[in-house]
């Protein structure tokens, strides 16, 4: 499945906050350019999450893509920029757009428009998927972009859908024509939907998935992130209680706490199989973080043995 996700040029990630999401965006990447790939993993404004991940410095936003290690390229975008960008193509005046976002006035419309910040980004990503190497061949292979939480990911997602219903005719609905036509070509574009084995994140990932595929975009895959495996066989645990309730030692009431919470993630995730008519992708559970975090579920996604 994950070959599958990685044979779209345009693999995006969203899911609810704190699940994984810029870990496994990292790790996507990673795997892709281990292969040899040309890859960018993208982000919208604040501090890069994924820099620190492979090992690299802050990455400012509005700069060109720079590579951050492991032989990944990253991209912060900021709304504005893009919109800057498209109507820079659009009027084709040297420096009026700049003269005219420097009226603060114009720049605060722009930014509280229905879907005019969200297609500025949608509009980066775009131009990313556009772009061509000296050989006239794409400069991407994949365009990895790590989405802000299911809510503000789903604004973002609906944007072009919005935006038609607002604007309909001239340039801003040529633009939601175009943004529309990538994220529901399913052969370009698609989803992975990052959720923990827990009810509140799988809850939201069902219902994510729901919206995703309602507006017509294609969800690949739901990566269900720090998985615990249960060991201990009934049997086991079934004595490991007898031995609690006689003596109590903390590796035992560790080893059945633990055994106890693998088992309540195992039936939470066989709900959301079922809800998504298809088995989610188990990420274990490792106490490693930053770059050995990422190379270890890099290597996973893989099918490699652990190191």
């Amino acid at each position: 499945m994950i070959q599958r996700l990685l044979d779209r040029r345009l693999v995006l990630v969203t899911g609810k906050g704190g699940v994984g999401k810029s870990t496994l965006s990292a790790a996507l990447a990673l795997v892709a350019a281990r292969s040899g790939k040309r890859v960018v993993v993208c982000e919208v404004e604040g501090p890069s999450a994924v820099a620190p991940l492979l090992g690299s410095a802050e990455v400012r936003s509005g700069q060109p893509p720079r590579p951050i290690g492991e032989g990944v390229h990253l991209a912060v975008l900021c709304p504005e920029d893009g919109i800057k960008r498209y109507l820079s193509d659009k009027i084709r005046v040297p420096g009026i757009v700049d003269l005219v976002f420097k009226q603060q006035v114009v720049s605060r419309f722009f930014r509280a428009a229905p879907a005019f910040s969200e297609m500025g980004v949608l509009y980066s990503i775009a131009q990313l998927l556009d772009e061509r190497d000296e050989r006239g061949r794409p400069r991407w292979d994949h365009v990895i972009v790590d989405l802000p939480a299911s809510g503000h990911a789903v604004g973002m997602l609906e944007a072009p859908f919005v935006g038609k219903r607002i604007f309909l005719a001239g340039p801003v609905r040529s633009l939601c024509d175009s943004i529309e036509k990538i994220l529901v070509d399913h052969e370009l574009a698609t989803c992975a939907v990052v959720t923990l084995p827990e009810e509140l994140p799988v809850n939201e990932a069902l219902e994510l998935s729901g919206k995703l595929r309602s507006r017509g975009l294609h969800v690949e895959a739901v990566l269900a992130n720090a998985v615990e495996e249960e060991e201990l066989r009934p049997a086991e645990r079934e004595l490991l209680e007898r031995i609690q309730q006689v003596a109590q030692a903390p590796l035992i009431d560790g080893a059945i706490t633990a055994a106890r919470r693998a088992a309540r993630g195992s039936e939470t995730l066989r709900r959301l199989e079922e809800g998504i008519r298809s088995a989610p992708i188990p990420i274990s559970f490792r106490l490693e973080r930053g770059r050995q975090l990422v190379r270890e579920i890099a290597d996973e996604l893989e099918g490699r043995e652990p190191a």
